[in-house]
């Protein structure tokens, strides 16, 4: 495996097999951890789109999906997935409680779901030009953003970088940059070939972690095989110089929420660090891991409904009620 996650070429049995053994042996965890700093929370899917389609962004067309009316008038929700996780794999747990509340729009990034790919680099500002391009098409002024793992990071660069369309900005196990994640992991990134250290691999993914991320690119216009050519692009963005400098977040205006599981891929005291900079509301969800935390709507929706209501958006169409799932 040469410290990455094999990705299936002619032999897919091979491929099958060497999955299934990722949490058996520390080399091949090694690989399975670089994917899961970027990786999705595998909730299962819970609420059919109303309406789905595609924005061109430049020659290739970003899928999305809506839940409700966009012209009710109400700011809408956008969520954002993380690293080779799809809208229902992430957000399947949330999705029915926050359509209750407002319209949501979903959208998949390049290479991901049911968006194909690209042959340049997956960045940052390509993703916000994607988003933005989502928005526009849909005609939709301004939003409250909540973005999980590598969707937390977007949701954050659209947040300085584009504020003028964000109403509220929830970030679920955000970073600031390689520096702010778990050193276990930051290492294992940057030295795939080290020995991993014991607790980077407690967060491994499970087999059935890695069937469901495979199952969610079985209708990209690229084919399946899409999905190991997004994994090999995420590889190679997560050691560039991603991310902002104190002075960067510092200007963030946007009333935001930054929350994170005690056993998250971002330590809590780097958590603090960045509620500090920003003026951000700050969320510690105990007994929670990276790839479990979106599944805690029972928490979340609470928490993103105070976000909202402290605001001072003025939306007076917002839902006050929630329900505990």
């Amino acid at each position: 495996m040469n410290g990455s996650l094999p990705f299936p070429g002619e032999d897919h049995n091979a491929w099958e097999e060497e999955m299934m053994n990722l949490t058996s042996t520390s080399r091949s965890c090694k690989g399975a951890m670089q994917a899961s700093v970027l990786v999705g929370a595998m909730a299962t899917p819970a609420l059919a789109q109303d309406t789905e389609g595609r924005a061109m962004s430049g020659d290739l067309g970003i899928y999305y999906q809506v839940h409700g009316d966009l012209g009710s008038g109400t700011v809408p929700f956008l969520v954002l997935h993380g690293g080779m996780g799809t809208i229902e794999a992430d957000f399947g747990a949330l999705l029915p409680s926050l359509a209750a509340r407002r319209p949501v729009i979903g959208v998949e990034q390049q290479g991901h779901g049911r968006t194909g790919g690209r042959d340049t680099p997956v960045t940052l500002a390509a993703m916000r030009a994607d988003t933005l391009a989502v928005l526009d098409a849909l005609d939709v002024e301004r939003v409250h953003v909540v973005g999980f793992s590598m969707g937390a990071m977007l949701a954050l660069d659209l947040g300085v970088f584009a504020p003028e369309r964000l109403a509220t900005l929830t970030a679920i196990s955000a970073s600031q940059n390689l520096d702010g994640m778990h050193p276990a992991i930051a290492e294992m990134n940057r030295n795939p070939q080290a020995t991993p250290l014991p607790e980077a691999l407690e967060l491994v993914p499970s087999e059935e972690d890695f069937a469901r991320m495979r199952a969610g690119f079985a209708d990209n216009p690229d084919g399946p095989e899409q999905f190991q050519r997004t994994f090999a692009q995420l590889q190679a963005f997560i050691v560039t110089d991603w991310g902002w400098s104190d002075e960067e977040l510092a200007t963030l205006a946007v009333p935001t929420l930054l929350a994170l599981g005690d056993s998250d891929f971002t330590p809590v005291e780097h958590g603090a660090h960045m509620a500090a900079l920003i003026g951000a509301q700050l969320a510690v969800l105990p007994d929670t891991t990276h790839l479990s935390i979106t599944s805690r709507s029972d928490w979340l929706l609470p928490l993103i409904d105070h976000r909202i209501t402290t605001a001072g958006t003025g939306d007076a169409a917002f839902d006050r009620k929630w329900d505990r799932p």
